[in-house]
């Protein structure tokens, strides 16, 4: 039996940090501008396993959980780099599918002054479903076209088993929208999404993360965690509405950053944590995370966690209750920078 099925596509990422670049702001997005057909200079270059199941498969180990990973990889350098990684965390590999058909995905991740943009590929595959042993819970998160055919025997796995489900839509999921993310959706227990991405599967709705959630809620998940970047972050369920704001620190790179934040939360939960308790280790394990280069290398262990928690008591959410005590925090979180 394992504490949690990590779900997803891993991939190879490389790491280029540079300086040439400019950031502006149209039509209220940020744009990076670089002189087309240059060469630009890499200041330093960086490999790494990664991937959003690979992430949290890796941070659930740290914080001390029993965890399986199933994924689909090819026999190649990346493949066995990703295998390697995984047993070496402590990781069981027994569900890790291996084919010769596609090769490991791989990611290009440009980062500039902590800040990152990451070109994605990912191959095609034929996602089937392995017969898993019982867990707590399942992390299901990024997975290329084709990730559907895995839902109903996922559902019925969950159903069978008792099993909770933490869900963190990857692009492909995102982009298919609601409607094929249905089912899953429907028996959530714990659903992850920043800003920009619930708007995009519930409307704008004027960024207030409260309608947000309540919108997202109807969808099916039992709870929403909802991250807003720099700007912090919310959880909404049945034991009420809460903020936090980022923890506090230098960022040196992002990579990684909101997975850190959600297997920190679920971490919490698997350990019993109300969710209030919950959006203290997320920041903690996302900002300990962003010390170091990659998604992975700063994740926190089960002891540096609860040694951060003891020691900074003062790092708590605040329940907002009242439409004005809302208006208030808000008017003052917008103010901080993306």
């Amino acid at each position: 039996m394992f504490d949690i099925i990590s779900i997803g596509d891993p991939t190879i990422d490389t790491f280029l940090m540079i300086h040439d670049i400019e950031i502006k702001k149209i039509n209220g997005a940020k744009k990076a501008i670089i002189n087309w057909g240059d060469k630009l200079p890499v200041d330093e270059f960086y490999r790494t396993v990664a991937g959003n199941a690979a992430n949290n498969a890796v941070g659930a180990s740290r914080l001390g959980l029993k965890v399986a990973f199933y994924c689909v990889v090819a026999h190649d350098t990346g493949g066995r780099e990703i295998v390697h990684k995984m047993v070496k965390e402590g990781v069981s590999p027994i569900y890790i599918d291996k084919n010769d058909k596609h090769p490991t995905n791989a990611s290009t991740v440009i980062s500039y002054q902590g800040e990152r943009t990451i070109l994605v590929y990912h191959e095609h595959r034929k996602y089937k479903l392995p017969k898993l042993a019982p867990a707590k819970w399942v992390y299901l998160t990024s997975t290329g076209h084709g990730f559907e055919t895995i839902h109903k025997d996922l559902v019925n796995y969950l159903k069978k088993n008792n099993v909770k489900l933490a869900y963190n839509p990857g692009t492909f999921q995102l982009r298919a929208g609601v409607k094929a993310n249905k089912i899953i959706l429907e028996n959530t227990t714990l659903l992850s999404l920043n800003v920009e991405e619930a708007q995009a599967w519930v409307g704008n709705s004027g960024r207030d993360p409260e309608d947000l959630c309540k919108k997202l809620k109807k969808l099916g998940p039992k709870a929403i965690v909802l991250t807003d970047g720099r700007k912090g972050a919310y959880s909404y369920s049945d034991e009420g509405f809460y903020y936090l704001q980022e923890f506090p620190g230098p960022r040196i790179e992002a990579t990684g950053a909101g997975d850190a934040f959600t297997t920190g939360y679920v971490s919490a939960l698997f350990y019993g944590n109300p969710h209030k308790e919950a959006l203290r280790w997320g920041p903690m394990n996302a900002g300990s995370c962003v010390l170091q280069v990659g998604p992975q290398a700063g994740l926190l262990y089960k002891k540096e966690m609860l040694a951060k928690l003891s020691k900074m008591k003062s790092f708590k959410p605040v329940e907002i209750t009242t439409e004005k005590f809302k208006k208030k925090l808000l008017a003052k979180v917008n103010k901080k920078k993306d």
